[in-house]
């Protein structure tokens, strides 16, 4: 009886699947984040370079780990509320800051528009049918703006029609799904973003 062989055919037959699925199923090494960004989505204030007045203005993003980038959400540049003490700066800081709050608290799930206080406003809802009220908002826009057109930008910003920041002071209830926008939205480079997350 020859079973040498037998074993030593069926040692190289398991060698040769062993082989080929390291082929089929190569290790991926998982790269850690930078120590500079987050490893969860984050929203940033930084700047951008505005197209129109060549102005560079503060800018509302969002870091997204997966994309390894930026994606934007409102371009601050209405010098509107400046009498308030609200320079754009003061504005891309505070609601920011907002933005994130709501995120980390899950209360961030879609973007709308309406009126608090009889002011249009941007808020922030858990769910859909939600209005507009003093604890979601997240900014007030200009007297006489249309909120709604603000929220179609950022639309068009996720569908790529756009390259341009959404501007808050351009002028029904609509609903943006927050996650699908961070998937959607092109990546944009940004400058020096300050990080709001404590």
């Amino acid at each position: 009886m020859h079973k040498q062989p037998f074993f030593i055919g069926l040692g190289l037959a398991i060698c040769t699947v062993f082989t080929n699925l390291s082929i089929i199923f190569p290790s991926f090494s998982q790269s850690s984040p930078s120590k500079s960004q987050p490893a969860q989505t984050t929203f940033v204030c930084g700047k951008k370079m505005d197209q129109s007045s060549g102005d560079t203005i503060p800018v509302t993003a969002a870091w997204i780990p997966e994309k390894r980038g930026h994606v934007y959400f409102i371009g601050w540049k209405s010098e509107y509320f400046n009498q308030g003490g609200w320079t754009p700066q003061k504005r891309c800081e505070q609601v920011t800051q907002k933005f994130q709050e709501f995120y980390s608290q899950n209360r961030l799930n879609y973007i709308s528009s309406g009126k608090h206080n009889g002011y249009p406003v941007i808020c922030g809802v858990t769910n859909l049918g939600e209005i507009c009220n003093g604890s979601n908002q997240l900014f007030t826009v200009r007297s006489g703006s249309n909120p709604d057109e603000l929220i179609r930008r950022l639309m068009d910003i996720a569908e790529g029609k756009t390259s341009e920041p959404l501007l808050q002071n351009s002028g029904k209830q609509t609903y943006i799904p927050v996650q699908a926008f961070l998937v959607q939205s092109p990546i944009i480079d940004i400058q020096g973003s300050r990080n709001t997350q404590r």
